[in-house]
Parts: structure tokens; sequence; C-alpha cells
């Protein structure tokens, strides 16, 4: 027979105490207390139980009271009759047990019910049932998953909870945690997820599809002249793209494709830099002055990663104007910086330091700006000039090295006027390289040093000059010396004797060279012999040493012959070159009667073209090489472009027929100049680009003489 007895529900508390072991009653032969200590007859033992049954009987002791059962607890005799004990034997006052009494075995089972015990927080953990105890604490839960993935809490009904991060609060899931958000800071990026608008000046990707502001399909440039300029700040990085814009202006310093434009208000006097970041391989910025938006750069740079300083800028309105050769996205930097005088290694100019004296100089090309082109670097780079007069024939030697940074080359030129490459002297190149003039004549020259590098880092650099007595030179040995052939038709110089003075255009080298010279009165033409030197360079010009006004150079071994048809009266310099040290360098000139040459043949000849454009098939059949174009050598012809007011230019040159030969297109601003304003080679070969009204000769060259076609349209501007 089993009794239950539960407890009432309780929570943590006291311990109790504990009745040890089963109990047993007079049932059991318990002592009486005294009362009555008599033993029972035998004939009562194993008397079976039946509870409550000697209840109200008389009675003499606690042992005639016993009814046999364990569990109702021990019958007691009071004032001689039976009455029920003080207690059950199976309660043990711990409200969170559940007591039970087996009256077949005369034991008392006290079983534990944690639920008993819960206060309905599952966060302070699962209180438990302590059978000596009571209810007792557990140990709080420990809500972390060791996931940075997750936020972590607790819910007092539920217990941990694992949350999907989201710290910014926008309802979309961190990306690095396999969500779609891509920026989750609290700080801010509530406005960053897959359903925010691209904001298109805040570079950041505030859509999350992987590209920011003007990379976004839904960023669409609108700043493409002065009046739609796009205002600017001041001082930051802003995003910008020239992707469906126009060619509106052109640059100073060169460069083609659309253009954006920016506009800026500069309160106090500033240098300004700027610094471009593309990824088209040829860009130009430019800073202007808002009153002159359509030209007259203040400053302007060109390149793969164009950068550039303007000094001292004073308050007012400016243009910043960013041309790509490949239309796509930029990020403009601007920078103030405290104003700063001009050094004196900037600009060629009465100001420029003076070197007279000789010495070694130093520099960095992070301190000065772009402002010249080199005949031996057609890339805008950062450039320092020099000065230095002789009254008398003086041997000049310059030397010039790179410092450190991230540049290992250094360009390095002497010529007569920076402003023109025409008027170059000589132009070398490399991480150590040298220009020697021996006999140099009277006169003020300029030297010019260029990184190789648009970076804007501190790449430094020295330069030594020294300028000696000129000794005597040998005949032939040098331009003052050089031998006059137009009488005898033929000349001779030992190459043991002769040293380097100024080279020629086709080569970089530094080896011999000899020096001829004769004189036309009429126009002929001139058929020149070169034998001796083995593989040898040969170059025809009409100043001596000035490789700016070479007529043509060329290589070749053993006997190499050129000839030019129709060489207008004057005095002539040949140039051999070679590395032999000994031999003997012969050089021959014929003369005959001119032969016809096709008038675009020469640039004094060309085609003159006017706003109504040209269209027609041409030749370069019986074309000679007159000249050197932007990437290669070949028969040229020549053409005038006249514009009287802005003009959008498209011109196309391409084989006729079936040939697939390419041809080259330069443009420049007269027959004098070797800058070149545009360049651009194919099949078909093609401009298409904005000018500003002037003359401007194009070039058509190609290495296959045949006929091609031609068409130059003009457009207003719009």
């Amino acid at each position: 027979m089993l009794f239950l007895m539960a407890a009432v529900a309780c929570t943590t508390g006291e311990p109790r105490d504990l009745p040890e072991g089963p109990l047993q009653g007079l049932d059991s032969g318990v002592e009486d207390g005294g009362v009555d200590d008599a033993e029972p007859d035998a004939d009562d033992a194993g008397t079976a139980c039946e509870a409550g049954s000697t209840l109200g009987q008389e009675c003499a002791g606690n042992a005639q009271c016993q009814d046999g059962c364990f569990c109702n607890g021990v019958e007691i005799c009071v004032e001689n009759v039976c009455q029920a004990g003080p207690a059950a034997p199976c309660q043990d006052d711990i409200e969170c047990t559940v007591e039970s009494c087996d009256e077949d075995l005369d034991i008392c089972v006290f079983d534990t019910m944690d639920e008993l015990c819960s206060d309905g927080d599952a966060c302070n953990g699962a209180e438990v049932c302590d059978r000596g105890l009571g209810c007792r604490p557990a140990a709080p839960l420990y809500c972390n998953d060791e996931s940075s993935c997750t936020v972590d809490s607790c819910d007092p009904e539920v217990g941990c909870v694992f949350t999907p991060r989201d710290l910014d609060g926008d309802g979309f899931i961190s990306g690095s945690c396999g969500g779609d958000d891509c920026d989750d800071d609290p700080r801010g990026g509530a406005a960053i997820n897959p359903d925010a608008p691209e904001d298109c000046r805040n570079r950041r990707d505030d859509n999350c599809d992987g590209r920011r502001d003007y990379a976004d399909p839904s960023c669409i440039p609108t700043n493409d002249d002065c009046e739609s300029a796009e205002m600017i700040d001041g001082e930051g990085t802003y995003s910008g793209s020239t992707a469906g814009l126009s060619s509106s202006t052109s640059l100073s310093c060169g460069g083609s494709g659309n253009d954006a434009f920016f506009r800026l208000t500069i309160e106090e006097t500033t240098d300004v830099r700027l610094a471009l970041a593309t990824g088209s391989s040829s860009a130009g910025v430019s800073l202007r002055s808002a009153a002159l938006c359509d030209g007259g750069d203040i400053a302007c740079n060109s390149g793969s990663s164009p950068n550039l300083l303007s000094r001292s800028v004073p308050p007012g309105d400016y243009f910043i104007i960013v041309k790509q050769a490949t239309a796509g996205v930029f990020d403009l930097n601007v920078r103030f910086e405290p104003p700063t005088m001009m050094p004196p290694i900037d600009l060629c100019g009465r100001g420029t330091l003076d070197v007279s004296e000789g010495g070694t100089f130093e520099g960095f090309f992070s301190e000065l700006t772009d402002d010249y082109r080199l005949s031996c670097n057609s890339s805008a780079r950062r450039d320092a000039a020099y000065t230095f007069t002789i009254t008398e024939r003086k041997d000049v030697t310059i030397s010039a090295r790179a410092m450190g940074g991230s540049f290992n080359t250094v360009y390095l030129a002497l010529t007569s006027d920076c402003d023109t490459t025409d008027a170059t002297i000589q132009c070398r190149s490399g991480s150590s390289t040298e220009i020697s003039r021996r006999g140099l004549p009277p006169g003020t020259y300029w030297i010019l040093v260029e990184s190789n590098t648009s970076g804007s880092d501190a790449n430094s650099f020295s330069m030594t000059v020294d300028i000696s007595d000129a000794e005597p030179r040998l005949p032939g040995d040098a331009c003052e010396t050089a031998i006059d052939i137009t009488e005898t038709g033929s000349g001779m110089v030992p190459l043991g004797v002769s040293e380097f003075d100024s080279g020629v255009s086709c080569s970089g080298s530094t080896n011999r060279d000899v020096y001829y010279t004769f004189e036309l009165t009429e126009t002929r033409d001139v058929t020149i012999e070169s034998s001796g030197a083995g593989f040898h360079f040969l170059s025809l010009a009409t100043e001596c040493g000035v490789t700016g006004s070479e007529l043509r150079c060329g290589s070749g071994s053993g006997t190499k012959t050129e000839t030019f048809r129709s060489l207008a009266p004057g005095r002539y310099y040949v140039t051999v070159m070679t590395s032999l040290s000994s031999g003997s360098s012969m050089v021959s000139v014929e003369t005959s009667e001119p032969t016809p040459i096709p008038p675009n043949d020469r640039c004094d000849g060309a085609i003159e073209i006017g706003a109504d454009g040209y269209i027609s098939t041409d030749t370069l059949i019986d074309f000679e090489d007159d000249v050197r174009g932007c990437s290669f050598s070949g028969a040229d012809a020549f053409y005038e472009l006249t514009l009287t007011e802005r003009r959008e230019v498209l011109i196309t040159v391409q084989p006729d027929g079936d040939r697939t030969h390419s041809h080259n297109l330069t443009l420049r601003s007269s027959c004098a100049s070797t800058d070149n304003i545009l360049c651009r080679s194919g099949r078909p070969a093609t401009i298409s680009e904005i000018l500003d009204p002037g003359t401007y000769i194009l070039i058509v060259e190609s290495t296959t003489e045949a006929d091609y076609r031609i068409r130059v349209v003009t457009f207003p501007a719009e």
C-alpha cells in the first residue's frame, strides 16, 4: 500500500531538518515514552494494518493503541483513550519534495521536483531541488556562442537568444556574416543597405551593389561644361566621371577625350594641389580662373595619374577641368596649403637659378610643377630649370642622377629655349645620365631636369655642372671644326681621335661623332653616302648639334645612302655617330637637278583645310620621311587646318581598297613645332576633338607607301 503526499511549490530557501530514516510507531515496537512498557502479546505480532482501528478505544498504555499501520504514524494512549500521534512519519518539511509512504515495506519515499523551484526567469538559471536543502539557485545562463556574427542576449521566458548581427538596425544582416548589408556600423551604417538609394557624391557604396558613386549606373554625371560645373566645398576627395560627357575644351598640357567641370571658391591666398586617380591610361587636370573657363590654364598636368601644384592662388572663383582619354570614373583630390613662393628652379625666366659658376645642385620634384616638354620625354612630368651664360666657347659637362623615391630615371636636356623642343641641343635619360658639349658657342642656355614619375612623393635628384675653357678640336671632331665638303664633295675623319659631342636624335648612346657641312645655293636633290664607320647613325640637320633641327636620322651597316629631294638653298650639317674607335668615317655628297615632289610632301606645301572640311583619296607613294611623328617614322603628308571659331573636329584616315596597314596621325601647332598636340594611330586612325580657334598642322604617316582615304569634318562646338 502506497500513500502519496504532495508539497507546496517553492523557490530557493533555507535548509530544513530531516527525519532520520523510516519512521516506526508502536506497531514496530517503538518505546511508548514510559507510559506503558509492557511487551505486546505474542498473538498480536503480524496483525494486519487497519488504519485508525484503535482510535477511541480504552487503553492502559501506548502499546494497546497500535493499529499495525506504519504510514499513519504511532498511536498513543492519552487519559486511557487511544489517539493519533503528533505527526505522520513521512513529512520532511521540504516544499519541493513529493512524499510517499510504502505500507508494505514500512518506508518513506521523498522525490525531488525541480519544477517546483522555478521563479519564472530563465536567465538566472534553472533552480533545482536538493533533498536536504530544498530549492537551490543554479548558475546563470552563459549566453555566448563565441560567434562574432550574432548578438547574444537572454530572454527571461526562453533563455539564451542568438540574433544574426544587424548592429546598425536597418533590418539587413552584415555581409561579413553571410548577409547582404555592406556596412553594418552602428555609427552611420543604417543609411547603407541594399534598399538605400546611391548617393553619387559621398564616396560610399550606399546600395551595396559593389559600385560606389559614379561607378553605379544610377549616377549619371551632368557637369559637362562651365555652366553645369559641379560645385565643390573645398578640400577633400570628390568622385566624378566623364562617361556620357563631351569634349568641351582643350588643356594646355595636352590630352584628349571627354571632360568634367568643377567649380570652387577660394577665400584666401593659398597653394592648391590637385591629384587625379583614374583608370584611364592618359588624363589631364587643370585649374582655371572662372573668368576664363573656356581656356587659359593657371596650371595643368597630364599623364596616367596627373597632379599639379599652383602656388599662391589669390581669392576668387575657379574651375577645375578633368579630361580623360578613356571615359570613366575618377577621384579628384583637392588640397589647400599655406601659400609659398615659387622655387628658383621651377620656371625658366629672370629668377631662374644661375649655375654659370658650376657646382653640384640638389632638388625635390615634389616642390615643382610640370611646365615644359622635353624632346626625349613626351610624358607630362615635374621638371626643374637652371640657366647659365658663357661669353666665349666653353666645354660644358652636365650630369644628373636620381637619388631615391619611387623613380629610377631622370631626364636631362640642354636647350636655348625652354618653351619649344625645336631648340633642344641635346636630351638624354637614365638613372645617371650626362650631356657633354665641347666648344659650346657663347650665349645663354637652359638646363631642364625631369622625373620619370607623375607621383607627388619627394623624389630627389642631384645635378653637377662643369664649365671649362674649350680645348682645341681636330677637324671634323666638333661642330666648329666640321669639314666643309661643298667643293670637294667628300671628306674623311679618323675615328680614333674623335670624341662624343651632340649625338643624334635616333640614338641615345654616347658614342663618337664626327661632323661634315655643305651649302646649297639653289634647290637641288642631294644624295649622302656614308661608309667606313661599321654600324653607324647618320643625320642631316640645318643646325649643327641641334637635334631638333634634324631633317632625317637613320642607321645602318657598311655603306648607308640617304636621298633628299629638292632641298632648299642653305647650309646643312651631316653627323655620323659610331662606336668604332679605329678606322675612318667617309662621307660624300652628290647633288642633282631637283625632282618635283607632291606639294604636301613637306609642311610648307601642306594642303589647306577650312571649316568646310576635306574628303579625298590621297597617296603616300613617292613621299619621303620628313618628320618623326608620334610613334613611328615613315612617309608623311601634311595638311593645314584653320579654324576661326571653336569647333569639334573629326578626322579619319584609312587605307584605300583592301589594304590592311595602319596610319599614324599627328596634330601640331605649326610646321616649326615638334611638340605634339594629339597622336592617334590605327586602321582607321581617328581624331575626335574640340579645338580652339587657330591653325593646326595634321601629319599623316605610314611605313607603307600607298593610297589612303582621308575625311576631315568640323561641327560647331556645343
